[in-house]
């Protein structure tokens, strides 16, 4: 995967999204280039679906996971921890934060805007045009303009998510990109990248842009209907 890389990249979405998922994965492939990253949990929405409940798994694959601990660790308030700021002005680190999915997500992003580098990050909205408010360009565009308006930055990119859970296939992913194209293309703004589970990257490959980064994804976040089953 080939594309511009930030010192600090923050992945925003709605709920259903998959950004917890492309967050992980993106700071998984960081590491992978032999940059020290961290990963920063800054959901204060989705209580089933928040990277804290992997962190020792990532921990154990070399990332450094930020995010609230002890009795803090599933609340759903905006408990953020200082090691934050830490990442933020180390300019040896990277962070990949995962915000929360909406305008009240996103409003608790506003809080570190000035202390964001200069020209040194990515804000990306995960689209995922299966979920009912990113069906369509006009509903993705009213998305983006209400995080936008929330925490007071702007959207740097699209990153096209379209999944339908365990039954995604091609067909699905293609489908919603050409939604989020249209979007990116009223918005001025670029598609960053493509994401899809591993198994589906050779099929989607011949069918987008040689130049438009794929993101295989390896699965990490489960429901606790899933966990417990």
């Amino acid at each position: 995967m080939s594309l511009s890389l930030k010192r600090i990249t923050i992945f925003t979405g709605h709920l259903g999204s998959g950004k917890t998922e492309l967050a992980i994965n993106f700071a998984l492939s960081l590491k992978e280039r032999g940059l020290p990253t961290s990963v920063i949990d800054v959901d204060v929405v989705n209580p089933y679906f928040r990277t804290r409940l992997v962190r020792e798994k990532l921990e154990q694959l070399g990332l450094t996971v930020i995010c609230p601990r002890g009795e803090w660790m599933r609340a759903d308030i905006p408990a953020l921890p200082p090691a934050i700021r830490g990442v933020l002005e180390d300019p040896g680190r990277y962070g990949v934060f995962d915000v929360g999915g909406d305008e009240v997500g996103a409003t608790v992003l506003g809080r570190f805007k000035p202390l964001l580098p200069a020209g040194d990050y990515h804000l990306w909205l995960v689209v995922n045009a299966c979920r009912p408010f990113t069906r369509d360009k006009e509903g993705i565009i009213s998305m983006l303009e209400g995080i936008e308006k929330a925490c007071r930055l702007q959207v740097t990119g699209l990153v096209s998510n379209t999944n339908l859970g365990a039954v995604t296939d091609e067909e699905t992913i293609l489908t919603g990109h050409r939604v989020v194209q249209e979007a990116a293309s009223a918005l001025n703004l670029p598609v960053v990248m493509v994401a899809a589970r591993r198994e589906l990257v050779e099929q989607l490959r011949p069918h987008l842009p040689r130049e438009l980064p794929v993101l295989p994804l390896n699965l990490f976040m489960q429901a606790p209907w899933q966990v417990f089953s």
